[in-house]
Formats: C-alpha cells, structure tokens, sequence
C-alpha cells in the first residue's frame, strides 16, 4: 500500500515539476527571445505624372518565425497575422466579405421600404383626411394674441428683474471658477517644484534612454534624394543630419536637391525589441515611491 502512494506522489511530482518547467520555459522565452523587425520605406516621385508612390512594409519575427506580423501600406493597408503555417488574421479577407454582407442588408432594406411605400399608397386611395390643426377655429389665435398683449406689460418687470439677478450669478459663478483655478494652478506649481516630483521625471528620463536605447533600430541604410522650394530649408536639414551623424552613423546616402522640391528615397531598417526591457522599466516605475507619490497628489488636485 506503502508503494503505491509513493507511486502515485512520485507521478505527482513529476508532473507538476514538468508543468513548472514548461511555464518557466515560457515565461523566458517571453521576457529574453527578442522580436526581430524589419520596415521598407519608398517614396517615388514620379516626375511624368505628378504624383509619388509610397509604400510601407513592416515585418516581425519571434521564436524563430514562431510568430509573424507583415504590416503593408501600398495601395491598401493590409495586416497578416501567422503562427507557424497558420493564418490567424487577415484584414484582406475580412474587406471581401464586407461587400457581400452590405448587399444583403441593402436588399432586406429595399424590400421593407417597398412594403412600407404600398401601405402609403392604400391609405391615400382610401380617402382624404384633415387634419386637426385645419379644424381649429382662428378666434381662438386671436384671443391668445389678446391675451398676451395684457400680459406683457405685467411681465417685463419680473423678466427685468429676473435678467438681472442672472447676469449677477453667473459673474459670481464665473469669479469662483477663476478662484478654483488660480488655486489649482499654485498647487500644480507647487507639486511641479517639489522634491519627489523631480525624482520622478529623472526616472522617467532614465526609463525612455534606456527603452530608446534597447529598442531603436541597430541598422539603417538606403538613399534620400530631398529637396524644398527654399534652398536655406534643404541646407537647414542637411546641418541636423551631420549633427546626428556621429551619434547614430546610418549607412544612408543622401543627395540633396537645392533647384526643386522633390522626395524619393527607399530606406530600410532592421532591430530587435526584448520584452524583458520593457518589463524591467515598468516594475522600477511601479516600485518607485516617488512616482506613487506624485500619482496620489495629482489625484487629489
């Protein structure tokens, strides 16, 4: 008897160890395995039309093309969702069906108007009605014209009054809102200044370098051919991107156009994102004081 319940706890054991081992599995995977992505930008200028082609691909990657993404901008914005071999979504799809369900409604809906029209039509033929507005005598509007000829010279000191009284509450209630105001202001300025306050937008600060850092993009190559209708704007850019060159070194050519304003370019990008970054500054977000402190009094402003 004694072997069989350590049998049977032996088998429990290893089964939770096992599921334990899968979650954890997954769990790192989440947090570690990056999603690798990669975007195609063009812009063609078509000189002989007049017009410019754009087109956007998006492309991301996880667990060895586990799961993917393709994102397109050409013609028509189109999203994919696969998982393995299999088609999770599909906005191409779901546009087909939309027309097929419209012309359904639309013929539901012309056969229940041409239903309601025939019954219009019986009534009409069945005979002429009037209306009661037609039956009512013009006396009675005359007398009600009389009446309030009497009335409005008893009236137009109570609305005199009344007129008055309004415009004196509402600068009083315009004057309590400014007050309210300027006291939400001082204490925003207040809270703005104070000290945990500034240790929060310092963490926030370190939070976004390193989520910029671990997130933008590692490669980026192509070519740029710009130009504007003023020659000081194109050398205007040309300036910030020397300024940029040194921090980021993109492989990109550019060829800048002082005579006309044009655009054409094809850029492309490639990096990773891990989970584990974003989840990282979260908690150190979540964890702060600092910042708990400064969601709490801002509630209560």
């Amino acid at each position: 008897m004694l072997e069989i319940v350590l049998f049977i706890l032996k088998i429990a054991g290893i089964i939770l160890v096992s599921v334990l081992g899968i979650l954890i599995t997954v769990a790192c995977s989440v947090l570690f395995v990056p999603v690798r992505y990669r975007g195609d930008f063009f812009v063609s200028d078509l000189e002989d039309c007049g017009k410019k082609e754009i087109g956007v691909k998006l492309r991301a990657a996880w667990f060895l093309r586990f799961v993917r993404v393709h994102i397109t901008f050409e013609e028509k914005f189109r999203v994919r969702v696969k998982v393995l071999f299999f088609t999770l979504m599909d906005t191409a799809k779901r546009k087909r069906e939309k027309p097929e369900k419209k012309e359904k409604r639309k013929k539901k809906y012309e056969a229940e108007d041409g239903g309601s029209e025939g019954k219009v039509q019986s009534t009409d033929k069945s005979g002429e009605t009037v209306s009661p507005e037609n039956a009512e005598p013009e006396e009675a509007f005359l007398g009600d014209d009389v009446g309030e000829e009497n009335r409005s010279g008893s009236k137009g000191k109570k609305t005199g009054e009344s007129l008055i009284s309004n415009i004196l509450q509402t600068i009083r209630n315009f004057c309590d809102k400014l007050r309210k105001i300027k006291e939400k202001a001082e204490k925003a300025e207040k809270l703005w200044k104070a000290e945990h306050t500034v240790n929060s937008r310092r963490l926030l600060k370190r939070q976004f370098l390193y989520l910029l850092k671990h997130t933008k993009p590692k490669s980026l190559s192509g070519y740029l051919r710009f130009g504007f209708d003023d020659p000081s704007a194109t050398g205007y850019a040309m300036a910030v991107y020397g300024m940029l060159y040194p921090v980021w070194n993109p492989k990109l050519s550019l060829e800048p156009d002082f005579e006309k304003q044009v655009l054409d370019s094809h850029i492309l990008i490639k990096g990773k994102i891990r989970v584990w970054h974003f989840a990282k500054a979260a908690l150190a977000i979540f964890f702060s004081k600092d910042v708990r402190r400064v969601i709490k009094e801002v509630k209560e402003i």
